[in-house]
């Protein structure tokens, strides 16, 4: 599995095989279930970063809301989660954006970064997970702004 998430994203082996790997070994069925439906929802969320990125610029912005939109549902699933598999939840803010950086490399940024945790071999916390949904779902918020700014700016 090389770097390109074209070659590994939307395979739809792979990605299953690394949802899997974040099953704690000896874990609860709940703690099973739990890691697949998050992890299940990353790879979702990391097609839609991928599609916004490579697609046409005409539909940037419709893949940019539903970005948007799938990460908040995640995070709002996220306490209840926590809960199941008894983690503790802290709400933790986001890895703030680098001085001059687009929104789309922004989400660009955010989606290797988790696409790094999904491909770690080792569990992850949800609490240490959910900055990074966050920081994604806040860029695609950006990208989506910037882009009717253009569109005012382009139409007048």
């Amino acid at each position: 599995m090389d770097g390109d998430p074209a070659r590994w994203l939307f395979d739809p082996h792979t990605t299953r095989a690394l949802v899997l790997a974040h099953r704690s070994p000896g874990g609860r069925p709940v703690d099973d279930v739990v890691s697949d439906v998050v992890w299940g929802d990353v790879v979702r969320l990391l097609r839609w970063a991928a599609a916004g990125s490579s697609g046409p610029p005409e539909l940037r912005t419709g893949t940019w809301w539903r970005l948007a939109a799938g990460c908040a549902a995640l995070l709002r699933r996220m306490p209840g989660l926590s809960a199941e598999v008894a983690q503790p939840w802290t709400v933790l803010p986001p890895e703030p954006a680098a001085p001059g950086v687009s929104p789309a490399q922004r989400i660009d940024e955010v989606a290797a970064r988790l696409a790094t945790l999904l491909r770690a071999p080792e569990p992850v916390d949800l609490r240490a997970l959910a900055p990074e949904v966050d920081a994604l779902g806040e860029a695609a918020v950006q990208a989506i702004a910037a882009s009717a700014l253009t569109s005012l700016h382009r139409d007048r």
